[in-house]
Order: structure tokens, then C-alpha cells, then sequence
């Protein structure tokens, strides 16, 4: 989901990226019925989605990087069904319940961001952030060695996590501001899966450097396409 939810969107996905919601709509459909027939609420489902999601931040901080990231995929997963519970439940669409959401989503990227980042510089004995989270989980030792290796890969986890909250901050001002903000490359569909796979594959630098690129890219992409608009 990205950063607008159960509220009406200004603009719908479209190419890869629709197909993808599509196929991932059709497969949730029978989670998001049975929820809905047991009166859970999608504030409900936020929440937990979200709890799940902070539980990851631990097991990546320990070094447990696949199975940190194997939680935050599936907190992230059930964070995505609370929108279309919302539209299952013919409601109102709750506002407050969008606030909710998106401010769930910053929470939970933050504390795996943060998560990372303590990993990359408070294991001793990282030497190459490409290469050495092979070995699998490591050793907790705060005050441990800094390299400047792992240095690099906390201040570029930080920065991957500035460009995620500068994408979303960019739409929210453009649609405050009455213009359609495009989507851009990377929106939170994208952080997820990139940031979920580097962790699952052991590969968390490389996707804290592919995230920089993409994020970075959609913003710009984000604010060139508002200020076509609003001239």
C-alpha cells in the first residue's frame, strides 16, 4: 500500500504496477472476507500489521536478517488489507483511518530502517557490508569496532530511510496543495519488496543503495511532475 489509504485516490496504478495490486487484491480477497464476516475493523488490521512489522526490527538488529525480513514482508502484507476491508465493508471511507495507515507505514519503516542501521554498526567485526551478512547472524557487541565499511552502510541506511519519507512527503504537500502527484518509480509497494528481499537474501546493503537511487528518483520525479501542474 502506499501512502494514501482508505480514502479516495487522486490516481490509480497503472502498467506493471496495476497488475501487480490486481493479482494481490484477487489473492487476499477470501483473508479480507473472512475478517470482515468476524467484524474485525480495518483500524484493527492497521495495528496489528503494525505490531508485526516492529517485531521484525529486533531479529534484523540480532542479525536474524532472513527471518527479519520474512516478518516485516508479512507485517507489511496484512498492513495492505486494511484499505480494501474498508471498501469489502461498504462503510463510510474513514479519514482518520487514512492518517492512521499512512502514520502506521512511517512507523514501521523507521523502526526497520533503524533496525539496519544499528545492525550495520554495532556488530564488531563487519568488514564488508556486501559480503560478510553471508555468514548469518552474528554476535551482539555494542561498542564494538566501527569500520569504515560499516560506517558507510548505517549513514546510507539513514539516507534510504530520508528518501522513502521524502517521496511521501512530497504527495502529501502536492495533494495539499490541490495537484495530482504522479507516483513515481519507487512508491511503498516497492520499498517494501526491495527492502523484504535484501534481507531475506542477506544482500541489505546492496538494497540500501538501490533504494537511495529509486527513492531519491521519485521524489524528484514527484516534484518535476506538480510543478508541470501548479506552474
Amino acid at each position: 500500500m502506499d501512502e494514501v489509504q482508505q480514502i479516495p485516490q487522486t490516481r490509480q496504478p497503472s502498467g506493471a504496477r496495476a497488475r501487480l495490486t490486481a493479482a494481490l487484491k484477487a489473492h487476499a480477497g477470501f483473508i479480507v472476507g473472512w475478517l470482515a464476516e468476524r467484524g474485525v475493523k480495518p483500524n484493527h488490521v492497521t495495528l496489528v500489521g503494525l505490531g508485526i512489522t516492529l517485531a521484525a526490527a529486533p531479529l534484523i538488529a540480532m542479525g536474524w536478517l532472513w527471518l527479519g525480513g520474512l516478518v516485516f514482508l508479512l507485517g507489511s502484507a496484512l498492513d495492505g488489507l486494511d484499505g480494501e476491508l474498508a471498501r469489502h465493508a461498504d462503510a463510510p471511507l474513514s479519514r482518520f483511518g487514512g492518517v492512521l495507515d499512512s502514520t502506521a507505514d512511517r512507523i514501521g519503516e523507521g523502526a526497520a530502517f533503524a533496525a539496519l542501521a544499528a545492525h550495520f554498526a554495532s556488530f564488531k567485526g563487519w568488514q564488508d557490508g556486501f559480503t560478510d551478512a553471508l555468514a548469518g547472524p552474528m554476535t551482539l557487541e555494542l561498542g564494538g569496532n566501527l569500520t569504515g565499511a560499516s560506517a558507510l552502510a548505517a549513514g546510507a541506511t539513514v539516507l534510504a530511510l530520508v528518501g522513502g519519507n521524502l517521496t511521501s512527503y512530497v504527495r502529501a504537500r502536492a495533494e495539499a496543495a490541490g495537484a495530482e502527484c504522479p507516483e513515481g518509480l519507487c512508491t511503498r509497494l516497492e520499498r517494501v519488496a526491495i527492502l523484504g528481499l535484501g534481507l531475506l537474501l542477506h544482500q541489505p546493503v546492496a538494497a540500501v543503495y538501490v533504494l537511495i537511487v529509486l527513492t531519491f528518483a521519485t521524489a524528484a520525479q514527484r516534484l518535476w511532475g506538480v510543478r508541470r501542474e501548479l506552474g
